[in-house]
């Protein structure tokens, strides 16, 4: 139980530094703040961003193999398990979708598949610890 909880916590740390990097970057773009976007630049940002996505996806795809061998949520963890795998494809590919002015759409999905991911990897966890409650 605790790994299981350790490795939510991570992960959803990871995804919510995740997501919070990736606003400023989208605030900064919106508002043309060419001296913020230079400054992520010089910091490799969009790799430090797919990194933390990464740990998270990573995190929601342990959290789904443990949920897929667990009674009682088994299609949680299969679904979240996919979900694992579309959320970087879909962040790796968001910059050839729509790329002109009807971007911002691609990066509002963007945000909300990032918070979808959040969202099963607590309820995975709830849901693991419904399951220990029960069995004792």
């Amino acid at each position: 139980m605790k790994a299981v909880r350790l490795i939510s916590l991570i992960a959803r740390v990871a995804l919510i530094v995740t997501m919070v990097l990736g606003l400023v970057f989208w605030i900064a773009q919106m508002f043309v703040w060419s001296g913020l976007l230079a400054l992520l630049a010089q910091r490799d940002f969009t790799s430090i961003h797919e990194g933390f996505g990464t740990i998270g996806v990573l995190g929601l795809l342990i959290l789904g193999t443990v949920a897929v061998f667990t009674k009682g949520s088994r299609l949680l963890g299969a679904g979240s398990m996919i979900y694992a795998f579309l959320v970087p494809a879909f962040g790796l590919t968001q910059t050839l979708i729509l790329v002109d002015a009807l971007h911002w759409v691609i990066q509002a999905a963007h945000l909300l598949v990032g918070i979808g991911a959040m969202v099963l990897v607590l309820r995975i966890e709830k849901r693991y610890q419904q399951h220990l409650k029960l069995a004792y």
